[in-house]
């Protein structure tokens, strides 16, 4: 629940601090006061979208705090997951700036508006005439059908779906790329024939190119072993390392040191030896072939022109290779491959089907249950000639290659039906309904859906618009029921509505040093007799207006 609200430099809100109760708080004052901009405030921390319009005329930035006290399991696992430190209270704060900037935190940890909208879920539900006007679209019939089970069938339906498009747009590829193969196929094997008689190697080019480099540089090659080998001949250099050798053994009869230096020596002198002896063989057997570097050359060359004329390195020239194989293959095999990619389809929208199958019955027994809690409702509220029926109609199974058979969310469509008229056919909600009896309709779905979203605080921004008189007093009764369990916030126009809440906020506009400012009062008793009073009589408080208002109170 809400605790607290700290709001700053919002519109025309300079400075306001409210503290929250448990129970059904009421929200009064003028038109223009600055009633929406609270409930706009609270919307901002449940993750609504931020403008620098919001921003007081002057100001560079607009910050809003709001304490919550947590209790919902899921929600403390959310933030787990997160990351954010929490013990059972929940600080969030918006901060949004001139420059268009805003940063949301919780907890001192920056949040993405993402994060807070996910968190909002678990902490509270702002319902407003828009709300009611989103009512009438048949696409958000949907989200009140969900629940635990359903979420579960949907998330298994969507993975299958994936699935069975893939397939599919794998069939449909291989039927259109077989009225292009005919023209393909010649060019295909021309490119094939080329590269396979090529007989490409990455391990042959990277040892033509060691071979190239030795017969480019044979006269060079052979200067320096004559002269490595001449080196150790002219100097005796082995001789004079054999003669230092025996000398360092007589000395290690005398001294240990030296078995080692004559040792490390020793070793020396055997990989010299082998050194010297592979140079001069290879200095007498070396010879000049110019066939081989012609041959070397013009292997070198083909590489160089099929990389050139591809664009591509040795490497991708063979897959390049193996690919256009798979590609001939496919299309010398392509009624077999045809029925492959069939079968496949088949079997795949044979599953999806089946799931979505299942989520219709899922929604099909969810719709009976929400139908005849609505209709519960709607009794409650005065609407007792109203009928009212949720219809599910599910696509049937056609053909595998059809892929509208199936939605996003299944295969299911929902209607809502209803009269309020008693004789008059169902129609769908969005053609019958008023302006008074939708709020009164809302009320009954969300108190409906409230029974199975965890969310801690409701808010309804004036949705009593349009009634009067006893339905006033029925749905003043339906919020007070609903704030048993949850922290309820209302703003209304309406004494019955005001009567009947355990808080009373009164908002109003001031002008001081030629600004306009919000200030939130909260009232006791006796302030709200006067209010309630000045409502029944549109501002100006008589005798007559404060009995009722405290009959009203009393009721």
């Amino acid at each position: 629940m809400l605790l607290t609200l700290s709001v700053k430099n919002f519109a025309i809100i300079d400075t306001i601090e409210i503290e929250f109760d448990n129970g059904l708080s009421v929200i009064t004052g003028e038109t223009g006061a600055g009633k929406s901009l609270i409930i706009d405030s609270i919307g901002l921390l449940f993750g609504q979208r931020a403008s620098s319009e919001m921003i007081r005329h002057g100001e560079d930035k607009a910050t809003i705090e709001g304490l919550f006290h947590i209790k919902t399991n899921s929600l403390a696992q959310t933030l787990q997951d997160m990351g954010i430190s929490f013990s059972d209270e929940l600080l969030i704060k918006r901060e949004i700036y001139a420059s268009g900037k805003s940063i949301s935190r919780i907890n001192g940890s920056i949040v993405t508006l993402t994060q807070l909208q996910e968190i909002s879920e678990s902490l509270g539900d702002i319902h407003s005439q828009f709300d009611t006007r989103g009512l009438i679209h048949p696409k958000n019939y949907l989200t009140f059908l969900e629940d635990e089970a359903l979420k579960l069938a949907l998330s298994h339906y969507q993975a299958e779906h994936a699935k069975y498009v893939t397939h599919l747009k794998r069939y449909q590829g291989l039927v259109a790329r077989n009225q292009e193969d005919g023209a393909k196929i010649e060019f295909l094997k021309y490119q094939i024939k080329e590269l396979d008689q090529a007989q490409l190697s990455v391990l042959e080019e990277e040892e033509l190119q060691e071979q190239f480099k030795q017969l480019s540089n044979f006269e060079l090659m052979l200067e320096n072993m004559a002269e490595a080998t001449s080196s150790f001949s002219d100097n005796s250099v082995l001789d004079n390392i054999y003669t230092s050798l025996q000398a360092l053994k007589r000395l290690s009869q005398y001294d240990t040191k030296y078995q080692s230096y004559a040792e490390q020596i020793e070793d020396m002198y055997y990989q010299l030896t082998d050194i010297y002896e592979d140079i001069s063989v290879d200095l007498k057997t070396r010879d000049f072939d110019p066939a081989a570097l012609d041959f070397i050359n013009e292997r070198l060359g083909l590489y160089s022109s099929l990389k050139r004329k591809y664009k591509k390195t040795t490497e991708e020239l063979l897959a390049y290779l193996t690919q256009m194989q798979q590609e001939i293959s496919d299309i010398e095999n392509y009624d077999t491959l045809l029925q492959e990619y069939l079968e496949a389809v088949e079997a795949s929208y044979q599953t999806t089907y089946e799931i979505a199958c299942k989520l219709s019955d899922i929604r099909k027994q969810n719709a009976i249950i929400l139908q005849k809690q609505i209709k519960e409702h709607l009794l409650d509220l005065e609407l007792k000639q109203s009928e009212f029926l949720i219809t599910v109609t599910s696509n049937e199974k056609k053909d595998c290659l059809h892929s509208q058979t199936f939605f996003p969310t299944g295969i299911d469509a929902i209607e809502f039906w209803v009269t309020f008229n008693k004789g008059e056919p169902v129609k769908p909600l969005a053609k019958v309904a008023s302006g008074g009896e939708m709020s009164r309709f809302m009320l009954s779905l969300k108190t409906a859906m409230f029974t199975k979203v965890p969310v801690e605080t409701i808010i309804f921004d004036e949705i009593d618009t349009g009634v009067s008189g006893e339905i006033a007093y029925k749905i003043a009764q339906k919020m007070k029921e609903i704030s048993k369990d949850r922290q309820v916030f209302c703003i209304t126009h309406l004494p019955q509505v005001a009567a009947s809440g355990d808080h009373h906020l009164h908002i109003k506009k001031q002008t001081i040093d030629s600004k306009t400012i919000t200030i939130a009062e909260r009232l006791d008793e006796n302030m709200k007799i006067e209010e309630i009073a000045k409502m029944i009589s549109k501002g100006d408080i008589t005798s007559a207006s404060r009995n009722l208002a405290k009959e009203l109170l009393s009721r």
